[in-house]
């Protein structure tokens, strides 16, 4: 039975989506928390909880050394990722994906943990057409449209489920875009330094958007009820990026992006990045897996999570308006990073 007391270790904590989760968990009662984290890992998104957290230093792709750390734990969250859509490190992003949860779930396995909830993506479900409509039963399917990341999602969503039918309790959540505070210069955050900076060209794709603060709700929810065995997509909306690009633009009193990445331009740009990369050796802004993926109309089923799980989504204009207010205060105060809850 999980209660306040039980004992909880999360991968990826000093991360975008983990650090949220962290706070909730711990805003709920449960102060039995451990936090796996690198040497190098910054801790500025949990400064104020840092000293209040368990922490251990190592690496997933140790598997004696998850062995040891593992024993007597009652829940593992698992939200450790690379999010990257370059193909430059394919291999290395695969490996890491895969092979890191593998090791997770086998030390669960050999630790008797109780308890694992996997953060996947929308990204492993795949997309298979220009519009399509993707509830929880969809599976990776290698289209055209489909990315490394997701790939790598995928393949590790995979060794978590094969840890279910080895014994292991699983709850897999598939979160769609995420937006929230963070750093601005990674993962999604980045969207609203790119709009504030004069972002020209949107996508002409539909994506399902998500609070950071709602995938941490939907975390809480996985630990604290009995969903064992299931798979649930975590969206709020189904928006076009032109219109989010809008609502963020507007919110900052910017000019919005105005030119539509159409196939013609979409394929002279990423043509273009991979020949600046080949002389540079530096990482791509725009890959064509970038285009590919967002020319495409996904429509992401929410209702099994809203009826099952009990979600009740943040509006994304809300999401939006509290993450500009943030931005702002971010730079006022000559950060490059911010928060909220």
């Amino acid at each position: 039975m999980i209660t306040q007391e039980s004992k909880i270790f999360i991968t990826g904590a000093t991360g975008f989506v983990g650090s949220y989760i962290v706070k909730k968990i711990f805003n709920e009662g449960f102060k039995n928390i451990t936090c796996l984290k690198r040497n190098t890992s910054s801790l500025v998104m949990l400064t104020e909880l840092a000293d209040r957290l368990n922490w251990v230093e190592g690496d997933m792709l140790d598997l004696p050394f998850l062995e040891d750390v593992l024993f007597d734990y009652d829940i593992i969250i698992h939200a450790a990722a690379d999010v990257t859509f370059s193909t430059k490190n394919k291999k290395r992003v695969i490996e890491t994906a895969m092979t890191g949860t593998a090791n997770l779930v086998n030390a669960a396995l050999f630790c008797n943990v109780p308890k694992f909830i996997h953060i996947s993506s929308v990204a492993a479900l795949g997309r298979k057409k220009l519009i399509d409509h993707v509830d929880e039963k969809v599976l990776f399917s290698h289209s055209p449209y489909d990315t490394t990341y997701g790939l790598s999602k995928f393949l590790a969503e995979q060794e978590a489920w094969r840890g279910h039918a080895e014994g292991l309790q699983m709850t897999v959540l598939c979160p769609s875009m995420i937006l929230g505070a963070s750093d601005w210069y990674s993962s999604s955050p980045k969207l609203f330094t790119k709009i504030f900076k004069g972002l020209k060209y949107y996508p002409l794709g539909t994506n399902g958007w998500v609070d950071v603060r709602d995938v941490a709700e939907a975390v809480f929810k996985a630990v604290s009820q009995d969903h064992n065995g299931k798979r649930y997509i975590i969206s709020a909306q189904n928006l076009k990026y032109q219109d989010v690009f809008q609502k963020i633009a507007a919110q900052m009193n910017v000019v919005p992006p105005k030119q539509p990445i159409t196939n013609f331009k979409g394929n002279i740009f990423w043509r273009l990045e991979k020949l600046r990369c080949w002389f540079t050796g530096g990482e791509p802004l725009y890959t064509k897996e970038t285009f590919m993926s967002t020319s495409v109309a996904s429509i992401y089923d929410n209702s099994k999570s809203i009826d099952e799980l009990g979600m009740r989504y943040t509006v994304i204009d809300k999401t939006i308006s509290d993450c500009v207010n943030a931005f702002n205060e971010s730079q006022k105060s000559g950060l490059n990073y911010g928060t909220f809850y």
